[in-house]
């Protein structure tokens, strides 16, 4: 009896292991989603998540308004799950429905016991309705040394336990470096299965036009948040653009565009636009392995090529 115990400890300590290891391993390609293409026309073998976007909350945070092409969302829950693939719902984003970057919403919300609960309990049945496997909260953002960064942290905390409860997942879009991730306490890291690192747009400063997500902001922004917050590397999932910027904020074409018009996939600059082409994204990708990351991420997977030009496969190659 005494060595069937022991046999029996040891394939559980086995199991154990095995499991530890495989999440260890994964690499998540994570792909922000607006529904401007059909589902069926995703590369769903070059993707492990996909974040549709958005879920926008109500002006008083505590509810989310209902969600455009509700039917787009089902079909691509159908697919993804067809294919094994995972589907999050982003509440939230910069134009969250009042002025660009104006997270009024989600400070009425977060600021009251009761509109915090409301919200979780809102949200779960948004997750129970759409059967999508997690939330991905995307608060531009909490302020750092200021009561809505304690807010964040207990809504954070509120709406992992609900989810996690039930076998979903909650990870959170957060800037790239700098005082507005400090609104992300370090009590958050734990209840979040990952944090999708907006590694892009810092382009704002000198009256210059500057790139705005050099290799080097991607290595500033992975030591931010593992090196000075203290990020555990497998919860940082770096983030990756496929657009273009014009330098001071201005946006520019999307990848797909650009190579269109004649830029190289191998640059990053064509006709005052600066983007990231296959070299800059395949570098990336590899520094993500090296620290240790839990993967990579996108904004937006629609607005890539499907050809040989692809980013998405420039991912692939350096996985």
């Amino acid at each position: 009896m005494k060595i069937k115990s022991l046999l029996f400890a040891l394939f559980i300590v086995h199991l154990s292991i095995t499991s530890l290891s495989a999440q260890k391993k994964e690499f998540k390609v994570v792909g922000y989603y607006t529904p401007s293409m059909p589902p069926e026309k995703l590369p769903m073998d070059l993707l492990t998540h996909i974040n549709y976007s958005f879920a926008i909350p109500a002006k008083t945070g505590d509810t989310l308004l209902p969600i455009g092409q509700p039917e787009n969302l089902k079909s691509l829950v159908k697919i993804a799950h067809q294919h094994k693939k995972s589907v999050f719902i982003s509440i939230g984003g910069w134009g969250i429905g009042d002025e660009g970057g104006d997270d009024t919403r989600f400070h009425k919300m977060a600021e009251r016991v009761e509109g915090r609960h409301t919200f979780v309990c809102n949200v779960m049945q948004f997750v129970r309705t759409y059967q999508v496997d997690g939330v991905d909260l995307d608060w531009e953002y909490p302020d750092e040394n200021s009561p809505s960064a304690d807010h964040y942290v207990s809504l954070v905390s509120e709406l992992a336990d609900s989810l996690h409860r039930k076998g979903k997942k909650l990870t959170a879009a957060v800037i790239s470096y700098g005082a507005k991730g400090g609104g992300v306490k370090k009590e958050a890291f734990d209840k979040m299965d990952w944090l999708n690192l907006m590694a892009y747009d810092a382009d704002y400063g000198p009256d210059y036009v500057v790139a705005h997500s050099p290799y080097s902001l991607a290595v500033k922004s992975l030591d931010y948040w593992i090196k000075e917050r203290g990020l555990p590397a497998h919860k940082a999932v770096l983030g990756l653009p496929f657009y273009a910027k014009k330098g001071m904020g201005n946006y520019g074409p999307g990848y797909s565009d650009l190579i269109k018009d004649g830029a190289s996939s191998y640059d990053d600059y064509w006709k005052g636009s600066f983007y990231n082409g296959t070299i800059t994204i395949e570098n990336k990708t590899k520094l993500a392995k090296q620290r240790g990351c839990g993967g990579v991420m996108i904004w937006e997977i629609v607005l890539d090529t499907t050809d040989e030009t692809s980013l998405l496969k420039a991912i692939q190659r350096s996985k």
